[in-house]
């Protein structure tokens, strides 16, 4: 069938369209290169399916997906009918991706490091889509693309959640068990992610026993937490699945906590330390009368206490001795006359000690309390062997190369200031924000928080420049390491001279804006 669908090369399809070069495809379905009509130089990518029973359904849904808007989805140019090969057909006009990750996958698997890369925008897609009321349906290798410096899933196969499909495909080992007969959930991307999961790091997907209702055998092999979220995601039982939020709380449970609302335990909250009075034992208002409004109890109430019996009176009651309150007094003048020469001398003692040495400068945190920086080793980059040169283009190949071990950002410390002098506190001269587009802004829900290290020679010019904390989405943590990186700074003196900083920059993406809190961590 691939040489019919060569054949069609160099049509143009509504006057629009012209076919480049056939890309692959299937007796039913076919994909070419094209280009954007009014822009010669942007690529496209074109894909043709039959148009059944169901085609202006799928032309619907087409249409809903062409208003989505994340940066690690596939984009939507065009859609409508033609015909080619004298059948019907209906076309999808996508954004056009070198690789995909089913290229890669027979020469090699990937690393671990990779396929953190592969999986975090993936869940980042699917709790988007899920939250629109729809299904990814197709999570295999070959979905998952690459496009200039980011990873994308293809947008051509969304399906409502909780429909059933009306015509269904060949079942595949990607499919959910429960794909054939029941309305698609989300847990049928679940478990295609499992599988994709397991073939991404093997080679192979797990093997379904003809038969069986057992579930699929996972290598034990698997890193961990992948071997935890593929046992997980590939159950037969869709109830017994994790969720996409579950799976992503085991991946990254530091971001999910960070993006989690915070609330307060009813545990923390303290109790009254005021005695709650027995209802026995409350004036009871004369008959017909209207009952007391209650009254607000301040914290510590002056109110005099309800009239009880004489016998409860004694009970209740704390009696002193009479000379309790003389010997009190008489403790506590002999406590004043040793206790306060000792008070005195001591604060004396500080005062001169501190006169003498440098004072820290403001804002600095003692060194005791600041948080001890981790430091992890540099991502193995994603490159095939020397036959297959052109590979799969992920995230971590795109960051600026990691510097070595035995001299990361936070121990590039300025040096000592000598003892005799007081530095002063560096200045923001230049601050840039991160451009985010419209539509990457339009995925934000809530605030996406990455921080950045930054070394900031005597000049005042940002020297290197390291994610600190790089949040939930590589894309806004890219855009905050570049914007970080052409700040500019006063630098702080010391016995006269300027001496080198470094600053922690946390900026804060929402759908309302950009913002930046810089704060000087040395000197």
């Amino acid at each position: 069938m691939s040489d019919v669908w060569r054949q069609c090369e160099g049509q143009v399809i509504d006057n629009r369209f012209r076919l480049l070069r056939y890309l692959g495809g299937t007796d039913d379905s076919a994909v070419f290169l094209t280009q954007l009509a009014g822009s010669p130089s942007q690529k496209a990518a074109i894909k043709f399916i039959p148009a059944g029973t169901t085609a202006d359904l799928q032309l619907s849904l087409w249409r809903r997906v062409t208003q989505l808007a994340h940066p690690h989805l596939l984009r939507i140019f065009d859609i409508g009918r033609c015909r080619l090969e004298n059948r019907d057909r209906l076309y999808i006009v996508m954004e056009y991706a070198e690789e995909d990750l089913s290229q890669i996958l027979p020469q090699r698997p990937l690393t671990a490091s990779e396929a953190r890369e592969m999986l975090e925008p993936v869940l980042d897609v699917l709790t988007y889509l899920h939250g629109k009321g729809l299904l990814h349906s197709r999570i295999k290798p070959s979905n998952i693309l690459a496009t200039a410096d980011q990873l994308k899933l293809s947008s051509d196969a969304l399906f409502p959640i909780g429909e059933s499909r009306k015509s269904p495909s060949k079942f595949a080992v990607h499919d959910a068990p429960e794909t054939a007969a029941s309305p698609l959930s989300a847990a049928a991307d679940v478990w295609s992610l499992g599988m994709t999961l397991v073939e991404t790091l093997t080679q192979h997907a797990p093997a379904l026993q003809p038969g069986s209702q057992a579930d699929p055998l996972v290598p034990d092999a698997l890193p961990q937490p992948f071997l935890d979220i593929a046992r997980h995601a590939l159950r037969r039982e869709p109830r017994r699945r994790w969720t996409i939020a579950e799976i992503a709380a085991r991946f990254n449970p530091a971001a999910v906590a960070a993006a989690a609302p915070q609330s307060v335990s009813p545990l923390a909250v303290p109790l009254s330390t005021v005695p709650a009075v027995p209802a026995a034992k409350l004036p009871v208002p004369k008959s017909g009368a209207p009952p007391p409004r209650p009254q607000a109890q301040p914290p510590r109430p002056q109110a005099q206490p309800p009239r009880l019996q004489p016998a409860n009176l004694r009970k209740q009651t704390l009696v002193l001795p009479n000379y309790v309150l003389p010997v009190a007094a008489v403790l506590l003048i002999i406590f004043a006359i040793i206790a306060l020469p000792k008070i005195l001398g001591h604060r004396s003692d500080s005062s001169s000690s501190a006169s003498a040495a440098p004072a820290q400068p403001a804002g600095q945190p003692d060194p005791a309390e600041q948080p001890v920086r981790r430091e992890t080793p540099p991502a193995p980059k994603l490159s095939a062997p020397s036959a297959t040169q052109n590979s799969l283009k992920t995230a971590a190949e795109k960051k600026p190369a990691e510097r070595p071990e035995s001299s990361p950002v936070a121990a590039r410390t300025p040096a000592a200031v000598p003892t005799d002098t007081f530095p002063a506190h560096g200045e923001v001269l230049d601050e840039v924000l991160p451009e985010v587009s419209d539509k990457a802004r339009a995925t934000i829900r809530g605030i996406v928080r990455v921080s950045v290290r930054v070394h900031v020679d005597p000049t005042g010019d940002v020297s290197e420049a390291a994610l600190d904390s790089p949040g939930p989405s590589k894309y806004f943590a890219d855009l905050a390491l570049k914007a970080a990186r052409r700040w500019q700074f006063s630098s702080p003196e010391a016995g006269g001279h300027s001496v080198a900083s470094e600053w922690l920059i946390r900026f804060h993406f929402s759908p309302s804006g950009s913002k930046a809190f810089p704060t000087q961590t040395t000197p």
